[in-house]
């Protein structure tokens, strides 16, 4: 399973309302999201994260890209049929084992599982100040990440590519 994610220099993927506003100034940026999108199998999502960017977006992913949605309530209204619910992480992870994983709660079950094994991680040149976390604390378990490469954009974003050991 794979991270492919931005977070602000000071740690935060979100806002403290779960807003995504900051990522905004960096949308016509190409980070190479398709031929990552290209290279999984499927995508896992937390229902949070749907409901941030969903509102506002509409679904922003591939119609042929198998989607789980971790969440025990219904999906929105108009979402695509190829979009299911889970409340298993194992399941979900048997059914798409090569899958991007999305969201900072979803991120931290599956870390703490051992689950993720590639993370490409954007540190975006702005502060927060306050927010949703990547890594919150004491959620994930000791792991060795190891940097495979790093590259960095015009707009003052650094990217960090990660392989991460299996778990003992």
């Amino acid at each position: 399973m794979k991270i492919y994610i931005a977070q602000t220099i000071d740690g935060y993927i979100a806002g403290p309302d779960g807003s995504l506003d900051h990522l905004d100034a960096f949308k016509d940026v190409d980070f190479g999201y398709d031929e990552f999108i290209a290279g999984v199998d499927g995508l896992i999502m937390g229902r949070n994260t749907l409901e941030a960017f969903y509102e506002d977006h509409g679904w922003p992913y591939p119609d042929t890209l198998p989607a789980i949605i971790m969440t025990h309530r219904l999906l929105p209204r108009g979402m695509p049929e190829h979009v299911r619910t889970s409340e298993s992480i194992e399941v979900a992870a048997k059914l798409h084992p090569n899958a991007y994983v999305d969201g900072g709660h979803v991120i931290a079950q599956c870390l703490v599982r051992g689950l993720i094994r590639e993370a490409q991680i954007f540190t975006l040149p702005i502060l927060l100040g306050a927010g949703i976390p990547l890594f919150p604390e004491g959620v994930t378990t000791a792991q060795s990440w190891t940097l495979t490469g790093s590259k960095s954009y015009p707009c003052g974003t650094v990217e960090n590519r990660y392989k991460i050991a299996p778990t003992a």
